[in-house]
């Protein structure tokens, strides 16, 4: 029996932060959102919220209560480019700059905290095996994926130590 655990590590946290936003988005999606812009969110306003908070929770709960490196990195990947079409929509929609410039910083911020808790997660030492039928499955396409997609994952990864395949 182990005991209790002493901290929560920086990808729970993450993914904690993460859900909880996503979560606070699709229900109250002017909370938030009016704060950071300074004025009243329309109809329209308030649904884009609740698909970016839906965005959110549904990679919060993707993601998994403990991800590895791989499942940290397509993270990463998922929140660049979300901060890059937000600058797009920035530069197309003047009547929307400023909440897709907010909205820019917010994913860049859950990019860089990803960046941070996959690189703790590189150099801690080997995650527990994935627990479950569930955990396995995402590990397995996480590690497909981020061998596709991620430059140099493929030889990062054979080459970490504890690295065992079966």
């Amino acid at each position: 029996m182990s005991g209790p655990r002493t901290g929560w590590s920086p990808a729970t946290l993450l993914g904690a932060v993460r859900g909880g936003y996503g979560a606070l988005q699709l229900a109250a999606p002017a909370l938030v959102s009016e704060r950071l812009l300074g004025r009243p969110l329309d109809t329209r306003g308030r649904a884009i919220a609740r698909i970016l908070g839906g965005r959110q929770l549904a990679q919060a709960v993707a993601s998994g209560r403990e991800p590895g490196y791989p499942v940290l990195a397509l993270g990463v990947e998922v929140d660049l480019l979300h901060a890059l079409s937000m600058l797009g929509l920035a530069a197309a929609s003047p009547g929307r700059r400023r909440a897709a410039l907010t909205d820019t910083l917010i994913a860049a911020s859950f990019a860089a905290a990803g960046a941070l808790a996959a690189r703790a997660a590189w150099a801690g030492r080997p995650p527990p095996g994935p627990g479950g039928t569930l955990g396995r499955l995402r590990q397995s396409w996480a590690d497909r994926l981020a061998d596709a997609l991620v430059p140099g994952y493929r030889a990062g990864h054979d080459a970490r130590p504890g690295r065992h395949d079966s």
